[in-house]
């Protein structure tokens, strides 16, 4: 893939935040009732996985995670290290998720996106023949789990028939 990436900062500073993303991203998964890895809020776990030569290695931040009960309900998460998320990085995005046969996404992304990527993830996620559902969240979202935060309520997935009967009140 021919992308202009970053510059690799190989700071301690800079290990520590994209340990604080790598680890609420595994929170969030979790949290939905997906299987992540014993072991991935430890820092030791994140470098021994993530880092080469004393370098962070976003590609290999990527993992994929499947829900518990349902096995083929899988999402894959990406870690571009790209200034800037094109049409042609969607492009692969979407041959990766086929190759994979996985059906979502969560893409952490350090920069922004173009106006054409963000249109083709709008329209992945609204049409109904779309095989492909991706989720973003900028770097800076994810640096600290606000679900931990003291004054945020646990969140609760509910049922179509929860859903109904909360309506009704």
């Amino acid at each position: 893939m021919a992308y202009e990436t970053y510059n690799k900062i190989t700071s301690e500073d800079e290990f520590m935040r994209m340990f604080r993303i790598y680890r609420t991203t595994h929170e969030m998964l979790k949290d939905r009732g997906y299987v992540v890895p014993e072991g991935f809020d430890k820092y030791n776990y994140f470098h021994r996985h993530c880092v080469r030569d004393g370098e962070l290695v976003k590609e290999l931040m990527m993992f994929q995670v499947q829900k518990e009960h349902y096995p083929g309900d899988r999402i894959l998460v990406l870690f571009p290290d790209i200034k800037t998320i094109g049409i042609n990085y969607m492009k692969d995005v979407c041959v990766r998720l086929r190759d994979l046969e996985i059906g979502k996404a969560i893409i952490i992304y350090p920069g922004t996106f173009t106006i054409q990527a963000s249109k083709a993830v709008q329209s992945m996620n609204t049409t109904e023949e779309s095989l492909y559902k991706v989720e973003l969240f900028s770097e800076r979202e994810l640096v600290v789990n606000i679900t931990q935060h003291e004054f945020v309520p646990k969140h609760i997935v509910l049922s179509a028939e929860e859903k109904r009967a909360l309506l009704k009140k």
